[in-house]
């Protein structure tokens, strides 16, 4: 699943992290993908990475859900992070594991969530971007904080959203994916566009979580995945 002609070192100093990031976002293309029918995604898969209490080790949760929202496939990434964390840097702290999770899986999915953020992003390449660069795969970024100050929230019902642009124009979007609970702020990452993005953030949730389903699982099993390192049950 890896594209060879996209790897690079991940323990990097800031600056080159940087020119990384800047360079990778300029093969980051955005295109219409159906939420449902002929050419949706058939299996979709969340990323989530769990930490001990002083960051020094991580498991990342690659969880593959069909449209019935049926587990698939579940893979685990244990390590050390590759920095500390750093804002606008979170792909070169768990981006790797990320990544080992991914292709760990037993199925290749045909569209991945990510727990942080796409092209809105200082040089237009979060997490969920970079990852989908790097695989070549559909990726969508719904972390659970904005990337910058909110002044507004979306409506209280499931699916009341509103659009958010940067000064360099790229957007994201505050949805509500679950009534009654705190919005997500979806953002594309790669080879899905904005309202694609949405759209299919929706159909890949039941209402039940605050974020799409195959995260919801891949959040919750690697915490498990921690705690079972710790011996705690």
């Amino acid at each position: 699943m890896t594209d060879a002609d996209h790897a690079h070192a991940w323990r990097v100093a800031r600056e080159e992290a940087a020119d990384i990031q800047c360079r990778l976002a300029m093969r980051v293309r955005l295109q219409p993908v159906p939420a449902d029918g002929p050419g949706s995604p058939l299996v979709a898969a969340g990323v989530d990475v769990a930490y001990t209490k002083d960051g020094s080790l991580a498991w990342a949760v690659a969880a593959a859900m069909d449209r019935s929202f049926a587990v698939v496939s579940m893979s685990v990434a244990e390590g050390r992070p590759d920095s500390a964390y750093a804002p606008g840097f979170l792909a070169f702290r768990e981006g790797r594991l990320a990544i080992e999770a991914l292709t760990g899986l037993g199925v290749r999915p045909d569209l991945v969530f990510l727990d942080g953020h796409g092209v809105v992003h200082e040089r237009g390449l979060g997490i969920a971007s970079h990852v989908g660069v790097l695989l070549d795969i559909p990726t969508i970024g719904v972390p659970k904080t904005s990337f910058h100050a909110i002044d507004r929230t979306p409506g209280p019902d499931r699916g009341d959203y509103y659009i958010l642009t940067k000064e360099w124009g790229a957007q994201g979007a505050s949805i509500r994916l679950k009534a009654g609970v705190k919005p997500v702020y979806v953002s594309p990452g790669h080879l899905v566009d904005l309202p694609s993005a949405l759209a299919l953030s929706l159909a890949w949730s039941t209402g039940s979580h605050r974020v799409p389903e195959p995260l919801a699982v891949a959040h919750t099993m690697s915490v498990r995945a921690r705690n079972a390192a710790a011996g705690i049950l």
